[in-house]
């Protein structure tokens, strides 16, 4: 179902490339055929049902486009450095919004382990805050030595925090989660997650990994296991799509 959804959410991409090549007449009209099959091209990397595809003469190698020409592409290459707010006092909601630099990815961090020191309302409004200047805010929890625990979509977070039904059990929940010395009481708080990616994984190994978490995006991690950015689901697809386009391994 997944693979499907790439698909779709590639077609104003596939479009809007060859509409550009049309317009200003760059390359053949195979070219522009082959990009607006590209969707497919998209679905069949992320599902790995479709080994060879070609349209108007131009061929595109799925599989080996994602499992061996894009292997030589690391994470890295693609995988945003996310701007890491530590949870301070409410008066420093101001003063980190000064800093943080629009279009960026940010990762919110709290650690595990420090009873009473994280308020569930400061959390919330941190969280409005944040979001404001990237609505896809990552909420990163890490243990004591700096690890990562686990993380989750700071909307899911925000939405489970303010339900009108229940938000004071929530507040209760989520503080005794997040005292805790380890994350095993957090992963039972929906949207939340111990899913992660090696920071020089591939390209394949990011979408395999999306696909089988159903997330849209994934906490790159060290060496050490430290967190390190952001992996983002559109950014691996597009990024695909132009090493296609291009007809370049690198």
């Amino acid at each position: 179902m997944n693979a499907i959804l790439f698909a779709i959410a590639s077609i104003p991409i596939a479009i809007l490339l060859a509409l550009l090549l049309k317009r200003f007449q760059i390359g053949e009209s195979t070219t522009f055929i082959a990009l607006l099959l590209l969707p497919l091209g998209v679905w069949g990397i992320a599902s790995g049902a479709i080994s060879e595809f070609s349209a108007g003469g131009v061929g595109l190698k799925f599989r080996e486009a994602a499992n061996a020409e894009v292997r030589t592409l690391p994470l890295t290459a693609i995988v945003e450095d996310f701007q890491m707010v530590e949870k301070g006092g409410l008066s420093a909601i101001e003063s980190f919004t000064r800093t943080i630099t629009p279009g960026k990815p940010i990762a919110l961090t709290l650690q595990l382990g420090r009873p009473g020191y994280y308020v569930p309302s400061a959390i919330v409004s941190y969280l409005q805050a944040l979001s404001s200047f990237d609505p896809e805010l990552t909420l990163v929890v890490t243990d004591a030595a700096g690890k990562f625990a686990a993380a989750a979509d700071g909307r899911a977070v925000l939405n489970f925090l303010t339900s009108q039904n229940n938000a004071s059990e929530a507040e209760q929940r989520f503080r005794e989660a997040i005292d805790f010395a380890d994350a095993s009481k957090l992963l039972q708080i929906p949207g939340f997650t111990n899913a992660a990616i090696a920071a020089d994984a591939t390209n394949a190994d990011a979408l395999t990994k999306m696909d089988e978490t159903t997330r849209r995006t994934l906490v790159a991690l060290d060496a050490e296991g430290k967190p390190t950015g952001i992996a983002k689901r559109d950014a691996i697809v597009t990024h695909l799509l132009v090493q296609l386009t291009s007809g370049s391994p690198r």
